[in-house]
């Protein structure tokens, strides 16, 4: 057991580090997959400094107790359209912890393809969520991504993403994330290059199967944007 916590912390500590982007759509998400479960949500994410807008639309269906696909599509505000496709992603979520774990960990593999001449990519990402004392939590993410084809970037992308939040009785989550881009391994950023962002959020449960979530991501370093507001809302089937 004072192995498994040790562990547990070693990693939180490690990944809860100082992608923050421009109309950052991203969630720190976790790795519990439930059975039976189908939802589709709407993310909307709005950066004032550059009246930056994105959005972003995905559905996600259980197969069963460990394994769980996505597709996502989105779109972005560019210099002529204000409606542009983005990308469209393919994922699958495997749980491979026991539910009942404190630690809980997955692995979510990434398909994506975009236009314009912008580069197709793959990933891995490493999911980690620890159940801590007085009904708060923490998620830990490992998230790579490799460029496909001619003209890409070299290496492998490393960013990180983090929460620590807390559930109410009501089931209301209030509580603060942290996304962190890195650069590649063959030429990780320096410091002021790298994208960093921390910010509070929170998600509502409201009736029927609804839930709403608003948050706020302020820019740690030079490249991020001061201010970056998310909002997205959730329909559970």
């Amino acid at each position: 057991m004072i192995k498994r916590q040790a562990i547990a912390t070693s990693v939180l500590i490690w990944l809860f580090l100082p992608i923050a982007q421009a109309q950052n759509t991203g969630g720190v998400f976790g790795p519990v997959v439930k059975e039976g479960h189908r939802s589709i949500q709407y993310r909307a994410a709005f950066v004032d400094d550059t009246n930056g807008f994105a959005q972003r639309l995905h559905y996600q269906q259980a197969l069963d107790s460990r394994l769980m696909w996505r597709v996502v599509a989105q779109t972005r505000k560019t210099a002529s359209r204000d409606f542009d496709f983005d990308y469209v992603q393919g994922e699958l979520f495997w749980d491979i912890t026991d539910q009942s774990a404190d630690w809980q960990t997955g692995v979510r593999f990434d398909v994506r393809v975009r236009d314009s001449g912008r580069n197709e990519t793959i990933g891995v990402n490493w999911m980690n969520q620890f159940r801590l004392a007085n009904q708060w939590q923490a998620r830990a993410l490992l998230l790579t991504t490799v460029d496909l084809g001619s003209g890409g970037r070299d290496g492998v992308g490393l960013q990180t993403r983090a929460n620590l939040y807390r559930t109410l009785d009501d089931n209301r989550q209030f509580g603060i994330e942290l996304f962190s881009d890195f650069g590649s391994t063959s030429d990780f950023a320096d410091g002021d290059e790298q994208r960093h962002a921390l910010g509070p959020f929170a998600n509502l449960p409201l009736s029927n199967g609804w839930s709403l979530f608003a948050g706020a991501l302020f820019g740690l370093t030079d490249p991020v944007a001061d201010s970056d507001i998310r909002v997205w809302a959730t329909r559970a089937f």
